[in-house]
């Protein structure tokens, strides 16, 4: 498995973990509807942020102006649906909704600022000594005989 999925896996196990942390402290002082509104917040910035991860190698790779856009007000709006929810249904709590849309970025703080276990670096590597940033700086036999036949 790429490097990429296994930082967005550990990112969501670590959000929905915070979540549901959240939710156990709320049910503890009696809050159901704080916990719900922590529930479905979370649940909403994960979505969130698998959209965005979707979305972003399209991005790096040019897309035109009009889809980047798109994707863009597709995300807002997905993240607007937990925020109309809390504030017309008594049943969720506004703040502890948005305290839920927040865990994904409190996933992420944690897991680059505060965690020991980090992704794996960019740089040289440390199998192949001759490697700088994963490029491979060996000059092959072609490009010699390409500057002797210069000189």
């Amino acid at each position: 498995m790429s490097d990429y999925l296994t930082l967005q896996r550990t990112l969501t196990k670590n959000t929905l973990f915070l979540a549901l942390a959240a939710a156990c402290i709320c049910l503890a002082f009696n809050q159901k509807a704080a916990a719900k509104g922590v529930a479905l917040g979370s649940v909403f910035s994960v979505a969130d942020f698998k959209l965005m991860a979707f979305l972003l190698p399209r991005r790096l790779l040019g897309q035109s102006r009009v889809s980047v856009y798109l994707g863009l007000f597709c995300r807002l709006g997905l993240l607007s649906i937990p925020l109309i929810l809390a504030l017309k249904l008594p049943s969720f709590n506004f703040a502890a909704t948005v305290v839920g849309l927040l865990l994904m970025k409190a996933a992420v703080f944690y897991h680059f600022f505060i965690s020991k276990s980090s992704t794996p670096s960019v740089g040289p590597s440390k199998t192949n000594g001759s490697s700088q940033g994963g490029i491979d700086v060996t000059p092959s036999p072609l490009s010699e005989d390409k500057l002797t036949a210069k000189r």
